[in-house]
């Protein structure tokens, strides 16, 4: 009992974590020294609480397992699918007591595929996981836990660089090549691989330290198809509702936000570790949720022993004895002690007692009667980023708004909402999608919003005019690059100095525009450049970029011109009697007559005139 107490205390600190960079008393001169300090920086070798390492000393195949399992910065939900997956199995294996800490990262073992259930059985069975690894089963194990083991089966010729290679078993001789090919074990100075000697703990952090690098280089990682990708949501379900087929769970999280969660026959239901139904969930109930990438929950989790009381704060004592009174939801008033060591959260963050307010909501979480956790949050609150969208088909009114964290929230806007622009008094009708805004809510409704207009000033030549619900403007600058506008419903345009309509531009157009919040809020546009009269037969058609190559034979030259006429939605084409027709009527041989403006070296169509 004694050797297998201690055993356990010297395994325990050869294998524990390291997290920051050490630096070991035993390594100073040591050959090694580079490779044991990334290891231990990566966290994938460790040493022992008086800051030595033992580079000299051997490493069983437990430890070295341990190690390998290490090399795959595995997602903490993910591996504790795996632990659960192999929990039973291990404690079904003789000869493992005292070794339970280990069952952790060989679980990951066998999941990679590096030994067998089977496999670790034996090995516990037997006690060689106890025992001392050898160089050449370290190749054969590291091999696998690099996902590399498939290639070495598959290895038909290959030759082993190495004086001694006759020393390495048959089985292992692929694995080994495979470690001499990526670099990973080269043998010693005299080529010597050393397949059947004790592999060290400096030996090991060498390799290991290369095998890392491998998988880092190569991106390496293991696929887990076996197993769901979750996330877990904690808080106080603050609502249920069934309907025909699902069944759902609100659960509002310390800052206040609602998350829903579906909930189907999957669904693990335990409270305090007994498991139970959908029906036994209740409000106010304290749960940690486990959900799927479809956001359905895979296990839910409730601690029935915790109690809830929410309400709206009417006092904060923040001197000692501090104490929150609240008004609840019989409107009663009522005072609870908060213990120095209670956690404050105010909007999510944590904060200092004094910080919360009168007015505020509040949750407060309670552990036999003592608060151990306050969530509160803000009456008002300050929302800033870019109006996305503005829905005017329904009423309320909505505004979408993306916040400064990529968030997207939405807010209803009535009547009694002040409205500001640029910190002046304004109206809604001013509002325009683009804007940046502060939306200011008291309780999750909004009561003010202030805009600051996103406003630009434009010179170019229209390029296509696109009229219906939405109507914009492609508008080409004097480098020839076109931009497309969203023309507002309340535009004012001007053409000369007569006052016009959308209806009344043209392509070719001259115009200056200004822009208020990505729309076109006015447009001052020039006559119609000088118009070119073309005459002649069509040679290609190209419809898919809406080009017309013509014979233009209307100069008086007795040698025909080519021509290149580009079609827009705005180009009017007719036939002599008036009708209208279509680029795809269009034909090769067939005779016409354009007019055409210049705009940035190219002719566009104004009309096109067919037989």
């Amino acid at each position: 009992m004694k050797k297998v107490i201690l055993l356990v205390i010297v395994l325990s600190l050869v294998l524990s974590m390291t997290v920051n960079a050490v630096t070991f008393t035993d390594i100073s001169d040591h050959w090694a020294k580079g490779y044991i300090e990334r290891v231990a920086k990566n966290g994938l070798v460790a040493g022992y609480e008086n800051k030595t390492f033992k580079p000299d000393n051997n490493v069983t195949v437990l430890e070295s397992l341990v190690m390998m399992s290490r090399l795959y910065d595995i997602d903490e939900d993910l591996r504790e699918q795996i632990v659960e997956k192999y929990e039973s199995k291990f404690d079904s294996m003789i000869n493992t007591k005292g070794y339970d800490w280990s069952f952790e990262y060989l679980s990951v073992i066998i999941e990679l595929g590096v030994v067998s259930e089977k496999g670790i059985d034996d090995m516990f069975a037997k006690k060689t996981i106890m025992q001392d690894a050898t160089r050449e089963e370290v190749a054969v194990l590291l091999t696998k836990a690099m996902l590399l083991g498939k290639e070495a089966q598959d290895l038909k010729v290959y030759s082993l660089p190495f004086n001694d290679r006759d020393k390495i078993s048959a089985a292992a001789r692929p694995y080994v090549y495979i470690m001499y090919d990526k670099e990973i074990m080269q043998g010693d100075d005299k080529k010597n691989v050393n397949p059947t000697n004790k592999i060290t703990r400096a030996e090991i952090a060498t390799v290991i330290d290369k095998a890392y690098d491998y998988v880092q280089d190569e991106d390496v990682y293991p696929e887990f198809d076996n197993f769901v990708k979750t996330t877990v949501e904690s808080g106080i379900i603050s609502q249920l509702s069934t309907t025909k087929n699902d069944d759902y769970i609100y659960i509002k999280n310390e800052s206040g936000k609602e998350n829903i969660i579906k909930i189907d026959n999957g669904t693990k239901i335990t409270i305090n570790n007994r498991s139970r139904d959908f029906s036994d969930l209740k409000k106010d109930m304290i749960v940690n949720c486990k959900i799927d990438e479809d956001r359905v929950a895979v296990s839910i989790e409730v601690d029935n022993s915790k109690e809830v009381k929410s309400g709206r704060i009417n006092l904060v004592a923040y001197a000692s004895p501090a104490s929150l009174t609240i008004i609840d939801a019989d409107k009663d008033k009522v005072q609870y002690k908060i213990p120095s060591d209670a956690k404050v959260y105010l909007d999510g963050k944590e904060v200092e007692l004094r910080k919360l307010s009168k007015n505020d909501d509040v949750t407060l979480l309670l552990e036999e009667g003592k608060v151990y956790q306050v969530n509160a949050i803000s009456r008002i609150k300050e929302y800033e980023g870019v109006i996305s969208k503005i829905n005017y088909s329904k009423y309320p009114i909505t505004i979408s708004v993306e916040i400064k964290n990529g968030q997207e929230m939405t807010f209803e806007f009535n009547s009694f909402v002040e409205v500001t622009r640029n910190d002046k008094a304004s109206s809604f009708d001013r509002v325009r999608v683009g804007d940046e805004v502060t939306v200011t809510t008291e309780y999750d409704e909004m009561i003010a919003i202030n805009t600051v207009a996103r406003e630009a000033e434009i010179n170019g030549t229209i390029n296509e005019i696109i009229l219906g619900s939405v109507s914009k403007l492609k508008i080409a600058n004097e480098d020839g690059d076109v931009d497309q506008y969203t023309i507002s419903k309340n535009v004012i345009v001007t053409i000369g100095d007569k006052t016009a309509s959308v209806n009344d531009l043209r392509v070719g157009y001259n115009v200056y525009i200004n822009t208020s919040g990505g729309e076109i809020v006015t447009i001052d546009a020039s006559e119609l450049q000088a118009v070119i009269n073309f005459s002649g037969k069509i040679i290609y058609v190209n419809e898919k970029d809406k080009v017309i190559m013509m014979q233009n034979t209307s100069g008086g030259s007795s040698q025909a011109e080519l021509i290149y006429l580009n079609v827009t939605n705005s180009t009017k084409i007719i036939n002599i009697s008036g009708d209208t027709r279509y680029m795809k009527n269009l034909e090769e041989g067939q005779y016409i007559s354009s007019t055409a403006i210049s705009q940035n070296g190219e002719y566009v169509a104004v009309t096109i005139i067919i037989p």
